[in-house]
This record gives C-alpha cells, sequence and structure tokens, in this order.
C-alpha cells in the first residue's frame, strides 16, 4: 500500500471515531420525557412475551433476542443527559447486580420506578443505543419493530433488483437461499440484529453498484468500523463474508486469475478486520482516558474469556452452530444445482472454488477462535454460516461449460 494510501485510510479512521463520538453524545443531548414515555409503552409488551420469543415459526432458529433489546431500552432510559460525554462512555443499565437473565421484566420495573443497582457496560460503543435513543424519539418499540422490518426488506429487494441484472436468475436465487436457510426474517424485527443485517445488504449493493475497476480497500475499512460499531458480536462477520462472496459471485473473466483474486480477498479480510479491531481498541482507549477507568484490562480480560473454553471443546463450539442449519434444505439444493450443471454441460470451475472456499471457511475459523461465545449464543451465532451456505450455492452456480460445450 501506498503511503498516500495509508494516509487516506488513517484521515478516514480519525473521521470515524470523531462522528462516532460526536453522534453519542448528541443522542445523550436529546430530550428524555417522550423517549421514557415510548419506553414505558413498550415494557409491558416485551415483558409479555419474554426474553426469547419465537418470530413466526416456532423454531429453535427463529428465536428473537427480546433480552438484549430490553437491555438496550434500559441504557437508553438510564442516560444521563447532564452528563452527556460520560454517558456516552459508559454506558449505564439498571440492574440487580447479578446476571439479570428477565431483562423484559427487569425494564418494566424500571419504567414503573422501582430503583435498581446500576451496571456499566464500556467494552462496547453501543452505536445501536445511540441509533435507536433517536428512533425511540419518534415511536415506540412495536412501531420501531415494523419500521425496522420495512427498511430492511426493502434494502433487500433493493440488493436483489441490482444483482439480478449482473449474476443472472439463478444467482439471484441462491443469493436469496442463504439468507433463507438462517432465518434471516428473524432480524428484521430486532434492535440487536438489525444493524448487521442492514450493513451486510448495504455493503453487498455497494459492492455491485461500486466502479468494478475502483479497489474495494476503503469501502470493506468502514464496513468493519461500522460493524463495530453498531453491532454487540451478533454476526458480524456478514458484513465481511457476504459482500465478498457478491463480489467473486460478479466476476466474469473468462479467465479467472486464482492468485489475483485471492490476495484481493485476503487484502479485503485484513483491512475489514483492521476496521473492526481499531474501532474496539479506540473505545478502550477513550473510555479509559474520559471515565478513568482501565476498561482496557477489562476488555482484555473478556476478549481472552470469549477464545477460551469450560466444559466443552472448540469443536463442540462448531458442531453446536452446525446442527442449526436444516440439512436437508442444502442436500436438496445442492443436488438441484448439480442437475442444472450436468443438463447445461458445465462443470465446476475449479479456480473460483478456491477463491469462493476461501470466504466460505471464515465462519469456522470465528467458532474455533471465539469458541465461549460461539458456544453460549449458538442461537444466533449460528448465522454467520449464511456465508459459508452462499458461497457454496454460488460455487456450483458458477460453473463454466465444458470442453466439449465450449467447442460447438
Amino acid at each position: 500500500m501506498k503511503m498516500k494510501d495509508v494516509t487516506k485510510f488513517i484521515k478516514v479512521f480519525v473521521l470515524l471515531i470523531a462522528s462516532y463520538f460526536v453522534f453519542a453524545v448528541l443522542s445523550c443531548l436529546l430530550p428524555d420525557k417522550t423517549i421514557k414515555a415510548h419506553i414505558a409503552q413498550s415494557a409491558p409488551g416485551l415483558a409479555e412475551e419474554g426474553s426469547y420469543p419465537n418470530a413466526i415459526i416456532t423454531w429453535d432458529q427463529c428465536q428473537m433476542d427480546n433480552f438484549t433489546d430490553a437491555l438496550i431500552m434500559n441504557q437508553i432510559y438510564n442516560i444521563d443527559r447532564k452528563h452527556p460525554v460520560r454517558s456516552a462512555m459508559i454506558v449505564n443499565r439498571s440492574s440487580e447486580g447479578g446476571l439479570d437473565w428477565d431483562q423484559p421484566g427487569l425494564l418494566l420495573r424500571r419504567v414503573h420506578g422501582e430503583e435498581l443497582k446500576s451496571h456499566q457496560y464500556s467494552r462496547y460503543w453501543h452505536g445501536n443505543t445511540f441509533l435507536f435513543r433517536f428512533v425511540l424519539l419518534l415511536m415506540d418499540f412495536n412501531m420501531l419493530r415494523w419500521t425496522l422490518y420495512l427498511i430492511s426488506g426493502l434494502l433487500m429487494v433493493m440488493l436483489l433488483c441490482a444483482y439480478y441484472p449482473e449474476a443472472g436468475t439463478l444467482k439471484t436465487m441462491v443469493l436469496s437461499f442463504g439468507f433463507l436457510v438462517t432465518c434471516g426474517f428473524v432480524t428484521q424485527f430486532s434492535m440487536q440484529f438489525f444493524p448487521v443485517l442492514a450493513l451486510t445488504l448495504i455493503g453487498s449493493l455497494l459492492v455491485i453498484k461500486r466502479d468494478k475497476s475502483k479497489d474495494f480497500g476503503l469501502l470493506f475499512f468502514i464496513v468493519g468500523s461500522l460493524t463495530c460499531y453498531f453491532d454487540l458480536l451478533t454476526a458480524p462477520l456478514l458484513t465481511l463474508g457476504i459482500p465478498l462472496a457478491v463480489m467473486l459471485s460478479l466476476n466474469k473473466e473468462s479467465q479467472f486469475d486464482l492468485k489475483r483474486n485471492l490476495l484481493t480477498i485476503i487484502k479485503l479480510i485484513l483491512l475489514w478486520g483492521l476496521g473492526f479491531a481499531l474501532t474496539f481498541f479506540m473505545k478502550w482507549v477513550l473510555a479509559s482516558l474520559i471515565l478513568g477507568q482501565n476498561v482496557l484490562a477489562d476488555a482484555y480480560e473478556v476478549s481472552l474469556y470469549r477464545m477460551d473454553t469450560e466444559d466443552f471443546t472448540r469443536w463442540d463450539a462448531l458442531s453446536r452452530n452446525f446442527k442449526m442449519i436444516p440439512l436437508w434444505m442444502i442436500i436438496v439444493a445442492v443436488a438441484v444445482l448439480i442437475v442444472i450443471d450436468v443438463v447445461r454441460h458445465k462443470r465446476l470451475n475449479c479456480k473460483k472454488a478456491l477463491a469462493y472456499l476461501l470466504v466460505g471457511v471464515m465462519p469456522l475459523v470465528w467458532y474455533l477462535l471465539l469458541s465461549n461465545h460461539s458456544y453460549i449464543h449458538w442461537w444466533f451465532t449460528y448465522r454467520l454460516l449464511a456465508i459459508t451456505i452462499t458461497c457454496l450455492m454460488l460455487m456450483l452456480s458458477d460453473a463454466i461449460p465444458t470442453t466439449s460445450e465450449k467447442s460447438l
């Protein structure tokens, strides 16, 4: 990378961090009365639903996360407008002092005026908390849910409409399949899950719309940073893997340059990871400086814990996530694509298959590295496998004509 490119990345990163900080502070300065009234209206319904209700279908795969949505609203409710900078960094919530398994019930008690302990959650940027504080100024949680559903639905339609002319019918159907088989529609109703879904769709859309001759490095760096800002480690890798799969599938080179494409993929993975990791690190540094606390040490300990194993193995974390995928659907889809390839006299593009493989194994690496987090939260981290499934399906649909077919 040239020096001028490094300078550009540094300037963009500084601007992003400054924007995150200002956005958080401005959110903390919003008037409380209407926001708290909307949360108070929403709390009884959320408590009635419970922490982990199902969305539409009574499958484990369709489990929602009211627990974290209630936690986010708890944080929004407890923001102190008189100390916006401290509130933006410390992100307090009401707590009983333990694990607080019933977050919706805890939120209901808080809005009814019960005095509870204060718990700090300063490791994350909590961009979702600050974003939805703006939204809750305008509507209650029920309306917010449907607004998220509408926005994500429109983004999905926009993505498929942009992708179809470039990729064709088969690949467009395949791209939708990964979302379907991991019950992606559940993420459309949740404050906890929505940011990753939106960034994945927007990132993929920008990959399609951008000039293919230009470098995607800065785009992936920014998406990685935004993912860190808004997400609480739900399925962050989706914002990297799906846009990469889309980019690969649109590569129409008659002679696929494997080395060049692998180097491009590795570079984009590293830039996304750099944006993600540096943004996390800057929150720990800023919070430590502003709060006068050693947030860096706390974050380091928690990071080690998330990568550790307890009474399970790393293989257990991997298999637990895989068990959430309906295998029969994958088998049927693979069989259909193989039949289509045979009928159309096409064979696997081996060079491109290796590139898809590099992207497709990323969730497996994630599960093995963050084994504790992946094992405990398997019921939503399994959605990372949308990357693996999408890459597998695109690999089969990206077949090329056989030698005999080419000569005709």
